[in-house]
Parts: C-alpha cells; sequence; structure tokens
C-alpha cells in the first residue's frame, strides 16, 4: 500500500470527499502511531459535524478506501455531548511516510 507523504495531503483528500456530499465540515489531525524502526506511521484524522440529521454524510463517507489509491479507511464515528448541541465525531485512518513521492 502506498501512503500519503503528510498530514495536509490526507485533509485534503478527505475534505475533497466531505464536499463531493455536500459536507463543509472540518478535517483535523487526531493522533499517530509509529512502530519500532519505521518512518512511516499510522495517523487518524477527525471530522466534526453535527449529529442531528448526520447519517446521510456518514453513508457516503464510509466507503472512502475504496475510492481512494492510498485507502483512507473509514474507522467509525462518536457523537459526544457540546454547549452547541451534540456533535458526531467521524475518524478515518491511513499511513504517513514522509518520504514518500507518490
Amino acid at each position: 500500500m502506498m501512503a500519503y507523504s503528510s498530514e495536509a495531503a490526507v485533509i485534503a483528500v478527505i475534505s475533497s470527499k466531505l464536499e463531493e456530499v455536500g459536507s463543509k465540515a472540518k478535517v483535523s489531525f487526531y493522533s499517530d502511531t509509529q512502530g519500532d524502526s519505521t518512518i512511516e506511521r499510522k495517523a487518524v484524522f477527525k471530522v466534526a459535524i453535527a449529529a442531528k440529521d448526520s447519517e446521510p454524510i456518514v453513508n457516503k463517507v464510509y466507503d472512502m478506501e475504496l475510492a481512494t489509491d492510498r485507502r483512507i479507511r473509514y474507522k467509525g464515528s462518536q457523537v459526544e455531548p457540546t454547549e452547541q448541541g451534540e456533535m458526531r465525531y467521524i475518524f478515518f485512518e491511513t499511513m504517513i511516510n514522509p518520504r514518500e513521492d507518490y
């Protein structure tokens, strides 16, 4: 599997997919892990959307792994209360390798 070279590249791909389904939700880097003796890391990204009526958006982005050449995987979501109402956080995961030229 090819990796993305930067977090910004992944954010651009996820944002583009969200725009295709009519969402201008903000995408942000959430966390990462890296194994021993490697420069490649597994990165998780978070999208925050209003929980109300969010299911149609999730139903249109869950298959992002199939729609992207370097496999951005839908990892699930969770709903949390906020001062603005309930928010649904959608998580995606992919690999980042800063030496990747692709």
